[in-house]
């Protein structure tokens, strides 16, 4: 008898490691494919290279492209074009567009410049030539009002990106997103005990963090600089977090791009980053600045 009551205890120990394992195998299958990004911000590039921009991308993995908008030197169609190849390739677009001065709320015209024409584009385009979203790079802490009074541009700032967040999604499902610092964790919202990076993830669809570094582990390596971003937003909004990272040549020190060590081993530290942080649920991905760099990296190596 008692022989029958261990291996009915063993039974039920097997079946329940059985319906946890098909539980986590079905959250894993359930999750949205990791985004893999880079900027373009010289959209002229399009006239004449946009099947060579395409296949680069098919090539490394890029499955959204945030694209610098430039209405008065870039014809729709142009946009146009381009879009439906991504968009043909699995590659979604987004409108990329931003200043210092747009945290000002006096600036406010120049985010409502960008909102307006990418309604009228989408509203003019065929389904599969729309942007997906409208990504913004800001940067505030690029104006010397920064250091004079912080606390009064970020709330402007904050203000404004309230305003890009409300006015795209009328009437819309664009996807809207930022580009952040990713020391803006340590930026606290005006008379708040509130952190900034918290705020944009509950009002953005994403974050792209520019965590410029050449190693993913170890001291003031990408996983720690980023960390407790990702781990406030895994309680906050799943799929929020972008991490980015640069192999742009810089004068800012060898240890903010992979400039130097190529593309071969960004792609190892990222893939390293991917696995320090997959079972982050903010976790969304990563992103390479920028198309160009990283281009002109692919063709040296060659």
């Amino acid at each position: 008898m008692q022989v029958l009551r261990r291996y009915s205890w063993l039974w039920i120990a097997l079946l329940l490691v059985t319906v946890a394992s098909t539980i986590m195998l079905s959250l894993a299958n359930t999750r949205s494919p990791l985004t893999k990004a880079t900027w373009i911000w010289n959209a002229k590039q399009m006239e004449t290279q946009t099947d060579e921009m395409i296949e680069f991308a098919e090539k490394n993995d890029i499955n959204l492209i945030y694209l610098h908008v430039e209405p008065a030197a870039v014809a729709p169609e142009t946009y146009r074009t381009f879009i439906e190849k991504a968009n043909q390739a699995g590659i979604k677009v987004e409108a990329l567009g931003g200043d210092p001065n747009w945290a000002l709320t006096a600036n406010r015209e120049s985010i409502d410049d960008l909102i307006s024409w990418v309604k009228a584009f989408n509203r003019g385009a065929k389904p599969d030539e729309r942007f997906s979203g409208i990504h913004v790079d800001i940067e505030p802490y690029l104006l010397p009002a920064w250091k004079e009074d912080q606390a009064e541009i970020v709330r402007q700032w904050l203000k404004n990106v309230s305003y890009l967040a409300a006015e795209t999604k009328k009437d819309t499902d664009l996807a809207v997103g930022a580009d952040l610092p990713f020391w803006i964790d340590s930026v606290n919202v005006p008379d708040s005990d509130e952190k900034v990076s918290n705020w944009m993830v509950q009002r953005l669809d994403s974050i792209t963090l520019m965590a410029y570094r050449n190693q993913a582990l170890g001291q003031n390596g990408i996983v720690e600089i980023v960390e407790k971003i990702v781990d406030d937003a895994n309680v906050r909004k799943k799929g929020s977090v972008i991490v980015g990272v640069n192999i742009m040549e810089t004068m800012e020190g060898a240890h903010v791009s992979f400039y130097e060590e190529g593309t071969e081993e960004m792609n190892n530290q990222l893939a390293i980053l991917q696995e320090e942080l997959s079972n982050n649920p903010a976790f969304a991905g990563s992103a390479i600045h920028d198309y160009e760099s990283w281009k002109h990296a692919s063709q040296r190596e060659e």
